[in-house]
């Protein structure tokens, strides 16, 4: 593996939309050696040629059954060895296409959608085993491959009040409700950390989603709910994660991991 290795996440919403918003000029302008999509709302036969064999790299999807609906994607960069898992082996969460684990000869990378919660919080149970079996998925493969984990994606849940622009009219807000950031309170102190916070530990106005009503992205309304968490000894590994909130295409901006 190269030296030196960026990762870039990003919930696309629709990477058929995202794809005539200009994906490809990003992709070609920021030349990530590893990209995980959220969100891409396809069936690999409905996306462009270009999509599902994009130059330089190898693409895979795990689309939902659901037409339309959620889906996740990797891309590596050509030369780079891995192998590829589908799904956590839980049917309920895997007919949504939520997750893809890719192994790398150094680490491992699991790029996921977790779920919404849903505005009557009909969903919360449900995100919150998904959450979990997630972590207990990463913890077991460290133990037998004896590999850091990395865990990316749109975790749909802003973790403390740092990571939104009106934490006080949000507390009974899925995304923000006490029973989702206590998932990720138990997170960290199952030995995973916030990548983003090692490098930006207290200062907010740093989102990766913004609604879009009421012009909220000029006004830096947002939430940050896309993330890069890894199991704790990969820290040392990591040389920046960044955002980039000036990439426009969807609701979510990219994030951005460089590893030493």
């Amino acid at each position: 593996m190269k030296k030196k290795l960026k990762i870039s996440s990003w919930n696309v919403a629709g990477l058929r939309a995202c794809e005539k918003k200009g994906f490809h000029d990003w992709v070609s302008e920021h030349k990530p050696d590893i990209i995980c999509l959220q969100e891409t709302k396809a069936l690999p036969e409905q996306l462009s040629e270009e999509l599902v064999n994009p130059k330089k790299y190898s693409a895979l999807y795990a689309p939902a059954e659901r037409k339309g609906y959620s889906g996740v994607a990797t891309w590596v960069k050509e030369g780079i060895e891995h192998k590829h898992t589908i799904g956590l082996g839980v049917e309920e969460f895997d007919c949504e296409g939520r997750t893809l684990i890719t192994e790398f000869s150094e680490f491992i990378l699991i790029n996921c959608y977790f779920p919404n919660g849903k505005r009557d919080h009909s969903r919360v149970p449900y995100k919150l085993d998904f959450c979990r079996k997630v972590a207990e998925v990463a913890l077991k493969m460290k133990k037998k491959k004896k590999k850091e984990v990395i865990i990316t994606g749109d975790y749909n849940t802003a973790h403390t009040e740092l990571d939104l622009a009106n934490p006080k009219t949000n507390k009974k807000t899925t995304g923000f409700l006490p029973i989702e950031r206590e998932w990720m309170d138990e997170f960290k102190e199952q030995g995973f950390t916030d990548l983003f916070r090692e490098f930006t530990p207290d200062e907010n106005g740093h989102y990766t989603w913004w609604t879009y009503r009421g012009d909220c992205r000029e006004r830096n309304v947002g939430w940050r709910i896309d993330y890069f968490w890894s199991t704790d000894d990969f820290v040392k590994k990591v040389k920046s994660c960044t955002h980039s909130p000036e990439v426009l295409g969807s609701d979510h901006c990219p994030i951005n991991l460089e590893i030493k």
